[in-house]
């Protein structure tokens, strides 16, 4: 049978005891079809998973025994945020979820001068988020962050490790990443790429342009393609 991983509550586990929330339960007897003697992957979203089994169901919660627990599961060795440019529609979900399989610790986003979108359902994200940390088998689920202006969001972290994405940008992911910080934020603009006066507010806080490639991506996929660069560069 495949692992299946599911979501528990650090609160629901104690004496190395777990009882899954009501939903998880079901997401477990419905979708999963599983029983008692099963043995599941517990993730807290904290950054720890659980070697555990069920041992029965009350009142259609699933309750069982933890055998192991595992610290950092799952996360890459050094901690990727992503910046990211308000966009529309399903796009957004594409490169939140696909952002959270490849790795990152948290995602930002961000109002640029030339974001069509300008609100976001933080409810609905928040689970896209759980789902794919599932999926892949993270013990820490990503934060989503509150929306910020652009040069807000700079002013705050313009210390930071930092890097934006941009088809004029001289430089390469490897050449730029710098591998003594443990925190490397990836930056990728709007659907309407960044104005000029926030290329100009990049060039001031000394956030260097890297180049994706020959060609012109969307803002998923240059989300996608910096981070599996990115964490290449620093697996390697």
């Amino acid at each position: 049978m495949d692992e299946i991983f599911l979501h528990v509550h650090p609160s629901a586990i104690e004496n190395n005891q777990f009882y899954l929330s009501k939903d998880e339960s079901h997401h477990f007897l419905k979708s999963l079809r599983g029983s008692v003697g099963d043995e599941v992957w517990l993730l807290d979203g904290k950054g720890f998973a659980y070697q555990a089994r069920v041992k029965k169901i009350d009142n259609l919660i699933v309750q069982g025994s933890i055998n192991d627990s595992f610290a950092n599961f799952g996360e890459n060795k050094k901690n990727i945020h992503l910046v990211l440019g308000l966009i529309k529609g399903k796009r957004m979900d594409l490169a939140i979820e696909k952002s959270v399989e490849f790795g990152v610790k948290s995602i930002h986003p961000v109002l640029f001068e030339r974001s069509i979108k300008k609100t976001l359902n933080f409810g609905r994200l928040s689970k896209v988020i759980v789902s794919s940390a599932k999926q892949t088998g993270r013990s820490i689920f990503p934060e989503l962050k509150k929306i910020l202006r652009f040069p807000d969001w700079i002013k705050k972290y313009e210390n930071n490790n930092a890097f934006a994405c941009h088809f004029s940008g001289k430089s390469k992911i490897k050449n730029i990443v710098n591998f003594k910080t443990d925190d490397i934020m990836i930056i990728v603009g709007p659907e309407g790429d960044f104005s000029a006066s926030e290329i100009a507010l990049l060039n001031a806080s000394k956030v260097p342009l890297v180049n994706l490639g020959p060609r012109r991506l969307r803002t998923e996929s240059a989300c996608i393609s910096s981070i599996l660069t990115t964490s290449g560069v620093i697996e390697g």
